[in-house]
């Protein structure tokens, strides 16, 4: 008797060792101006910090358009929760090499219980691609109200990220991280269009790999292109298309790029400060002279032309679903010749919506920049 209590002491023991562990990895970090910086994103000036109570909640308050960097710290493989109430768009960047480029997770708390209430996006020269990556991988479904506290639970480990929202013990997003540039670094919370509020901020180092459902994508893409240099201003005309395609081959540096998951081209990646249009270009090889319908679609203006010869003009207009870019969206049917076929795009991004839209860190800048393609 005496060796089974014992053994049930040494188990309790163990067992509370264990919790005591977890506990001590766990850091609630207090809302102080240590530990906060805060940035004002529409331009790079430093804020006063602020806490208050709201809705019963100690909170810290991020105005609109706002950055709140935690200090000193970064984080690889993480368990971070907090409790959220906002008005539109709150969220938090992850693995963040500078606030130009990171891993980016928000909440469209004006979509609860709609197919776009959480986004995904990877961040890289403080571009926010909202409009490449979409349903239904990277934005999902979750219930929440406007101005109302919701829980937040959010898990990375390696290139895996899975998130929920209040009590749901399945994940209501679970992505394959995109960011191909950063690794462990520093996290900031964020808003746009309206303030948030945040309580009970808690981070701790996450040990355990877990896995994701992956969605399947049976189709192929035209994956190899080569891009031009930035170019300013628009095209007119065919004329003016041509001269401008001729001096770029003449005087650009053209650099081979490959589209990523899921065929996107996200271009916004390959220039340091993203701002209007370039060529981009790729070689389609057929083994005979046949129609083949092209299924694609693109941000804001596409002109394509196969083999010198003007094939597509198109405006983003679908204000349906807010100018996404979604595959298969467009489709045309292109006469190919037998061996080499030269496709070539001229793609603008969405840099005439920064006039209206607020700058980032103080500079206008092009956010949704790309396209995606492929032969069906």
């Amino acid at each position: 008797m005496k060796r089974f209590n014992r053994k049930i002491d040494w188990t309790t023991l163990l067992l509370l060792m264990l919790i005591s562990s977890e506990a001590m990895f766990a850091q609630k970090i207090e809302f102080t101006s240590e530990n906060w910086k805060i940035v004002d994103n529409e331009n790079n000036q430093n804020l006063d910090f602020h806490t208050t109570n709201y809705k019963g909640k100690n909170a810290f308050r991020l105005g609109r358009h706002k950055i709140a960097k935690l200090e000193g710290r970064s984080f690889e493989n993480f368990v971070l929760e907090m409790d959220i109430a906002g008005k539109a768009m709150p969220g938090v960047g992850f693995h963040a090499k500078d606030l130009f480029n990171y891993e980016f997770f928000y909440c469209r708390v004006f979509s609860g219980g709609k197919e776009d209430a959480l986004q995904y996006a990877p961040v890289y020269n403080a571009a926010l691609p909202w409009q490449i990556y979409n349903m239904p991988i990277y934005e999902t479904k979750a219930e929440f109200k406007p101005e109302e506290w919701f829980h937040l639970r959010v898990e990375v480990f390696d290139k895996k990220m899975r998130a929920f929202i209040n009590d749901e013990k399945s994940p209501n997003m679970e992505v394959e991280l995109l960011q191909d540039e950063t690794g462990e670094g520093f996290l900031f919370l964020k808003t746009s269009f309206a303030e948030a509020y945040f309580a009970n901020v808690e981070i701790k180092e996450l040990t355990t790999p877990f896995s994701i459902k992956e969605v399947q994508n049976p189709n192929s893409y035209l994956t190899d292109w080569q891009i031009s240099e930035q170019l300013e201003g628009n095209i007119y005309s065919q004329r003016q298309y041509y001269e401008w395609l001729n001096d770029a081959e003449k005087n650009h540096t053209w650099k081979s790029i490959k589209a990523g998951k899921n065929g996107i081209v996200n271009l916004v990646r390959y220039f340091d400060h993203p701002k209007e249009s370039i060529f981009a270009k790729t070689i389609i090889v057929s083994e005979t002279d046949r129609e083949a319908t092209l299924a694609f679609d693109y941000t804001q203006v596409l002109l394509m032309v196969l083999n010198g010869q003007v094939v597509f003009f198109g405006r983003e207009l679908d204000t349906g679903n807010f100018m996404r870019v979604m595959d298969g969206e467009e489709k045309i049917l292109l006469s190919l010749k037998e061996g080499d076929n030269k496709l070539v795009f001229w793609i603008r991004s969405d840099d005439e919506w920064q006039d209206a839209n607020p700058r980032y860190l103080g500079r206008k800048q092009a956010m949704n920049w790309g396209f995606i393609a492929r032969l069906e």
